[in-house]
């Protein structure tokens, strides 16, 4: 998923050196090709935002369960216990640093978005 952000964020970054330099030549910007990558955008948009909203539900889920598990051994001080909270650290630091790359670029897209609908208006 991260790959295919990150493919569409490139690939709107170039449309979008490539639209600004036509212009500044003045010569003529195809404006279907600039409605599609809209379209194409928003599409995305609405599939990375649903993506984004699951896997923060997922990372705040084994925050909690992590929380719970580290109280359930302080309280309790059985070392069996940390089999188990290492193995929930271990599948939390990823899923944070998916978010945050998920996050970051359902941001850069929101944005390419915006700078896509004021060259759209010109």
């Amino acid at each position: 998923m991260a790959k295919k952000l990150k493919k569409l964020i490139s690939d709107t970054e170039a449309f979008l050196k490539e639209y600004d330099e036509v212009s500044a030549s003045g010569g003529t910007v195809d404006q279907s090709r600039l409605s599609g990558l809209l379209s194409y955008l928003n599409r995305w948009l609405l599939y990375f935002q649903h993506e984004r909203l699951i896997h923060l539900i997922v990372t705040v889920l084994f925050g909690l369960c992590e929380i719970i598990i580290f109280s359930l051994f302080v309280l309790i001080e059985r070392w069996y216990i940390l089999p188990l909270l290492l193995l929930f650290t271990v599948l939390l630091v990823p899923y944070i640093f998916h978010y945050f790359t998920l996050e970051n670029g359902v941001q850069k897209l929101y944005d390419l978005a915006d700078a896509l609908e004021k060259r759209k208006e010109r």
